[in-house]
């Protein structure tokens, strides 16, 4: 799939007028996804927005005019907004956040349909590679509209999906539809089942939402003339609106996600795909000796092990205990610290702290290179 860079730095984060008289679309997001002017929440025509929809098909329709155009990919990553209530839990909730976009065109539904489906599946090869339990739930379109929409979300307390024990199908909440018909006193959990012939049972669990997808059809393209001229047009200067899809994943809220669902009493675990530095390499003092095998175990995985290079940051920090740096380094969550003291110079052997598992392993230099995966 052939994807561009936007070509600026970022789509202006104001609104314009002109767009917002135009599409008709922006009226109808609703006062708590926009951030107005002043401190009192009230309608006004200035608001920063809180997607780009809108810019983007006004970007495109002054550009593609041929099938041959198409199909294209822009995205970008950058800052976005949304005027929450009552914004908590840090970065998971916020009014301002980072999030990658990737906005879609495509000739035919059918090709669109394809693209959704593509980056869908990019989306779980990203969230696998993360390394924590997540789940695609199907989700409402909402405000953003189309006609088809999935959430991703890590399993962590947060918002609430439910799932079926049995054939796996999940769903957020506002996708469920209630099939009861007694008394509605009579239930407590009005949401049972997706199945209206078997009737499993749905289980609920707490996650955290860090992407979404949309199949937005011609929702944008439509009011806003972005069109094409197809390759066999049924008569002179037919033109048709391009069928448009949009995705983004919270970078912010990943980080914060990964925090809450991956730690213990001492710190963060930071899965190797996203952590800062993936080893951190502690010296027990500054006798010249440690200082020098400090060195020579960089330069080793810097050389050696492929997909370290850049991975590595040594604690060189002697004007602190060694207790405090290996205190700070397990609060900081590096996936593997390497510690260089005494034991080393008498064996010759590195004491290697996993992480993910507090277990300690003793290796030379050459184990170090074949006992993990590091690329």
């Amino acid at each position: 799939m052939p994807i561009q860079n936007l070509p600026s730095k970022s789509i202006k984060d104001k609104k314009e007028e002109s767009t917002t008289e135009k599409d008709g679309v922006v009226k109808g997001e609703g006062h708590h996804l926009m951030i107005r002017a002043g401190l009192i929440r009230q309608a006004s025509d200035f608001c920063l927005a809180p997607t780009h929809e809108e810019e983007i098909t006004q970007l495109v329709a002054n550009d593609v005019f041929s099938y041959r155009q198409l199909p294209l990919r822009l995205y970008q990553t950058g800052k976005k907004f949304r005027d929450e209530m009552r914004p908590r839990a840090g970065l998971l909730r916020g009014r301002e956040f980072i999030m990658k976009d990737l906005y879609t065109f495509d000739v035919t539904e059918e090709a669109a349909l394809k693209t959704y489906e593509e980056v869908n599946e990019a989306y779980k090869k990203i969230f696998t590679r993360i390394g924590l339990p997540f789940a695609v739930a199907e989700a409402d379109t909402g405000i953003i509209g189309g006609t088809k929409s999935h959430e991703f979300h890590f399993l962590s307390p947060e918002d609430s999906i439910l799932s079926c024990i049995r054939c796996g199908y999940t769903s957020n909440e506002e996708c469920i539809r209630d099939i009861n018909n007694g008394c509605p006193v009579c239930y407590r959990n009005s949401i049972t089942s997706h199945d209206s012939g078997n009737f499993h049972p749905l289980t609920s669990n707490r996650a955290i939402e860090v992407g979404h997808t949309f199949l937005l059809g011609t929702k944008y393209s439509d009011p806003l003339k972005a069109t094409f001229a197809p390759e066999n047009p049924r008569h002179n200067g037919e033109l048709l609106s391009i069928q448009m899809g949009c995705y983004g994943i919270g970078i912010s809220r990943i980080i914060a996600a990964v925090v809450e669902s991956s730690h213990d009493s001492k710190g963060i675990i930071w899965p190797p795909s996203i952590a800062p530095y993936r080893v951190c390499i502690i010296p027990s003092g500054d006798d010249p000796e440690i200082t020098e095998k400090t060195r020579s175990l960089y330069d080793f995985l810097t050389s050696e092990c492929d997909g370290l290079n850049g991975e590595i940051l040594i604690d060189d920090r002697m004007n602190l205990t060694f207790g405090y740096r290996m205190k700070d380094a397990e609060l900081l969550g590096y996936p593997w610290l390497m510690i260089i003291g005494k034991k080393f110079l008498e064996s010759g052997k590195i004491e290697i702290h996993e992480r993910h598992n507090n277990q300690r392993r003793y290796l030379e230099f050459d184990e170090i290179k074949n006992s993990y995966c590091w690329s």
